[in-house]
């Protein structure tokens, strides 16, 4: 193996041309490292080299105001000294690897990593809010200067302004060949409530939830599908179902792969504010004692409500038959129908229909319920028809 030599530096002979070479050379060095940190930080170099898995993340760029502003404004520390910069260069190149082995998982930043941990200034390096107007969208109040003294950063709520997904995704995932899937979008109602709530001192947060924190007088509250025709009674109860549970269904979703239990439905970012996918829309306007408020009972209902529901029902038929019409029926309908493997008919009354069921079930399927004195209480009394 040759060894570098430095014997040409101690000849006076040799010394002035390794001395010239040596200059060469790092100045070609310099030159491509310069040449290669400029090329880089470009945004055709972003689109079309080291971040070609990012397609959609591009796509979604190309579509945002920010368009014509380079992807390092953001993506990198704001004045960031040159030692800072290069090694920021290094750590992308992970990510070109995986690009060139084809080991790379979408939606990359799935859960917007980047903007829950970008710093405020890396906006305001452009955009002064002292002087810069505000124009939220109409209906909407927003104090920025509220939130920045809450330590909230711009990106915790405006997470997608430079990657705005209004079109069709088109990569798949290369290990599972899943679609590639949206981002969560920050800036939706829901996800105000991960740090608002409409509970009087929230943990972790004293933001409020009431109505006119966020909206003027005038402002109509009641969201369009409150508004549809059909909404009250039925309507309201599929939708307050379908997201109950929904959400239950993320909350036992398996934690991924490294991360700690409970972390899969939170975020942490100075404090712990809940996943927008875990919160209950429904719960964004109404507290949680609202349904119960309303229905007389508890809502949605609790998971001992099975084993407990008989004496509420006895208690309070009416309860019942504020959802499900004709309580008796209704009740009928599973205690007599499908627990015990009978096509009840809403047609006509139990009482006329339990003979053929005692028949073709046999009476040992009622005294799985009932005592065996039970039927003698209308049939030797005499009461049955």
């Amino acid at each position: 193996m040759p060894r570098i030599s430095f014997a040409g530096f101690r000849d006076p002979v040799k010394r002035p041309r390794y001395i010239i070479w040596v200059g060469v050379a790092v100045l070609v060095l310099a030159a491509f490292v310069i040449v290669a940190l400029g090329v880089t930080s470009t945004r055709w170099f972003c689109a079309e080299g080291c971040h070609k898995v990012q397609d959609d993340a591009i796509t979604a760029y190309r579509h945002s105001t920010h368009s014509e502003v380079s992807c390092m404004a953001c993506h990198m520390p704001v004045g960031a000294d040159p030692v800072t910069f290069v090694l920021h260069k290094a750590e992308a190149l992970g990510e070109l690897y995986l690009t060139v082995t084809n080991n790379f998982e979408l939606p990359l930043n799935g859960e917007s990593e980047v903007a829950l941990t970008m710093k405020s200034t890396q906006c305001t390096q452009c955009h002064d809010l002292k002087k810069r107007p505000v124009t939220p969208s109409k209906g909407i109040l927003i104090d920025h200067e509220a939130h920045a003294e809450a330590g909230v950063s711009c990106t915790i709520c405006h997470n997608r302004i430079a990657h705005d997904e209004d079109f069709s995704l088109k990569l798949k995932d290369p290990k599972t060949g899943k679609a590639n899937r949206k981002h969560e979008q920050f800036m939706t109602m829901t996800a105000c409530f991960r740090c608002h709530s409409q509970k009087a001192g929230a943990e972790g947060t004293s933001a409020p939830g009431r109505c006119s924190a966020c909206h003027p007088k005038g402002f109509e509250l009641k969201p369009e599908s409150h508004r549809e025709e059909g909404f009250y009674p039925s309507g309201h109860a599929k939708l307050a179902q379908a997201e109950e549970t929904r959400v239950a269904g993320i909350e036992k979703s398996e934690p991924a792969e490294g991360e700690a239990d409970g972390a899969a439905a939170e975020e942490s970012v100075g404090l712990a504010i809940p996943k927008v996918e875990t919160l209950n829309e429904c719960s964004t306007c109404h507290a949680e004692s609202f349904c119960t408020n309303c229905h007389g009972i508890e809502m949605p209902h609790p998971s001992t409500f099975k084993k407990d529901h008989g004496v509420t029902g006895k208690k309070n038929p009416k309860v019942c038959s504020r959802c499900h019409g004709d309580a008796k029926r209704f009740c009928d309908e599973c205690h007599h129908g499908s627990s015990m493997g009978w096509e009840f008919s809403l047609a006509k009354p139990w009482r006329y229909q339990h003979p053929a069921a005692v028949a073709d079930l046999g009476a040992s399927t009622c005294f799985e319920c009932h005592q065996p004195t039970y039927c003698a209480h209308c049939h030797v009394s005499g009461s049955a028809d």
